[in-house]
């Protein structure tokens, strides 16, 4: 019979802070064990490291060497049975294993690391292991309980064919207990740090979404695998074609393939191009469609939250935007405004203006808001990047912007929505004929190359005259220039901009 080393629930009670039990099956993980040492399953082996890549997952200790024995067997590409687990058992050293465990906990078990630290778990492990070498002067075989443990094992009625669904559960209750661990290391640093709320919370929101995504090793598959899952992917789309985001630009939503989840988009322009308006038509088309399942959240760092809604007021009604700031109105405007007012309560829509955020409190927000939201989030939006802060305050512009735009990426793959930052251009973009300006290029993104690197679609606007032969109330010919497309092609969709009233319309295609 294996027993359990008690100084494993002592280690991890320190580590974690609790009187309770961290959830584990230790049936589970001798039905797993019993199947790997049966050796008449020459796959299961590979079926289970593809699974549980490492012996951490395992919650006792014997087991967790039983397990390395296994993995180090397959690796000589060696058969795995009882026989050959024992016999290599035997060879080694107690010590020697304990120590093998405790590096793969430096390497794998981050949690351990982020509750106590490098230094402190390093001494901690170290103690353990002289601690259990110092009981056992013999082979890691007799210190586990010798060659019936083994055969303890191989007795147990364990049937091949549960193993994927044993497998999975076990990985199921490691994940937890790394959950524990990194919440209650998290907990306690709420009660020693001077750390903000907002700091914990996004901390505890990239611990959950770490975890999720399982280790790094768990991360390698077959290329057979990805194949069958790519094909299905395929035959998904198909059936359901309609799985991004829309903006209501048809050829845009086209040529990008609407906007995908977990894509990062630019929309680039010149001061007064229109970048804004163009996003609230898109942001007014997505959260006012009656079939939206999710909510928009736009970030404005430049436009206080009132002349937001004056503009989606002056593109959805007709009005023209310099009667809403005056307050002088027609009847039929009255009425329009009213209309447009009342469908606006409908819309799932949430406004932030704050003219000071960092892109870490950002992040905090968004994960934040998508565990609030019934259906979560549908698209992000964030007017203008270059205005929101780094998580340091001594970051040149070049290291500012290339964070932000390395956080919104990963914020974007993290949580599967599509985020578009709004981006000024550099100057240098201003340069061409006074009567027809020049068109943009990726080398005008002001900041950092990184944000042409990151982004998976970059788009800018570009009036085909220059706004001096222009009168305010005329509409404006303009382009909206695809310049990088990760899914698709580039090239460009006409547009009519009417400024006067913040709207946009798609344009006939040109002869």
């Amino acid at each position: 019979m294996i027993t359990r080393n008690p100084s494993d629930n002592a280690r991890q009670a320190e580590v974690i802070a609790t009187s309770r039990e961290l959830p584990h099956n230790a049936e589970l993980e001798k039905s797993v064990l019993a199947v790997l040492l049966d050796g008449r399953h020459a796959v299961a082996i590979q079926k289970a490291r593809q699974v549980v890549p490492h012996p951490l997952a395992f919650f006792q200790r014997d087991h967790r060497i039983i397990y390395q024995v296994c993995l180090e067997l397959d690796d000589q590409g060696q058969r795995v049975d009882a026989q050959a687990v024992a016999e290599l058992l035997s060879r080694y050293d107690f010590r020697s294993v304990l120590e093998k465990l405790r590096q793969a906990q430096m390497l794998l078990d981050v949690d351990q690391l982020d509750a106590l630290g490098k230094d402190k778990l390093r001494a901690l492990l170290r103690r353990e292991v002289m601690a259990d070498a110092a009981a056992f002067e013999d082979s890691a075989l007799a210190a586990i309980g010798g060659f019936s443990a083994v055969a303890d094992l191989v007795a147990i009625f364990a049937p091949a064919a549960g193993l994927d669904r044993n497998i999975a559960l076990l990985w199921d209750y490691y994940q937890k207990r790394r959950l524990i661990a990194r919440l209650s290391a998290i907990s306690d640093k709420a009660y020693r740090t001077p750390d903000s709320f907002d700091k914990l919370v996004d901390e505890a929101g990239q611990a959950v979404v770490e975890i999720g995504k399982g280790s790094q090793s768990n991360q390698i598959h077959p290329i057979g695998s990805v194949v069958d899952a790519t094909l299905d992917k395929i035959q998904y789309d198909q059936q359901n074609p309609n799985l991004g985001v829309k903006t209501g630009i048809n050829d845009l939503d086209r040529k990008l393939m609407s906007l995908r989840p977990g894509g990062l988009y630019v929309l680039a322009a010149r001061p007064g191009a229109g970048k804004t308006s163009l996003a609230l038509n898109i942001v007014g088309h997505i959260a006012g469609h009656a079939d939206n399942n999710g909510t928009v959240l736009f970030f404005s760092l430049e436009v206080d939250r009132i002349d937001l809604v004056k503009k989606l007021l002056s593109a959805e009604a007709g009005i023209n935007f310099a009667a809403l700031e005056t307050g002088i109105l027609e009847p039929h405007q009255q009425e329009l405004l009213a209309g447009a007012a009342q469908s606006f309560k409908n819309w799932r829509l949430d406004l932030m203006d704050v003219s000071d955020l960092n892109v870490g409190t950002l992040r905090s927000i968004v994960r934040r808001r998508q565990l609030e939201t019934n259906d979560g989030i549908k698209l992000v939006v964030i007017d203008y990047l270059q205005l929101l802060n780094g998580t340091r305050p001594d970051m040149n512009e070049y290291e500012k912007v290339s964070e932000i735009s390395r956080v919104l990426k990963v914020l974007a793959r993290d949580l599967r929505i599509p985020v578009m930052a709004l981006s000024q251009m550099s100057r240098d973009s201003e340069k061409g004929q006074s009567d027809q300006p020049r068109e943009p290029r990726l080398s005008d993104l002001r900041g950092s190359g990184t944000i042409e690197q990151d982004a998976d679609a970059v788009m800018f606007i570009h009036h085909l005259k220059s706004d001096n032969q222009q009168a305010e109330n005329e509409c404006r010919k303009m382009k909206v220039i695809i310049a990088k497309n990760r899914f698709g092609p580039t090239g460009f969709t006409l547009m009519n901009f009417f400024p006067a009233k913040m709207r946009f319309s798609e344009a006939p295609p040109e002869d």
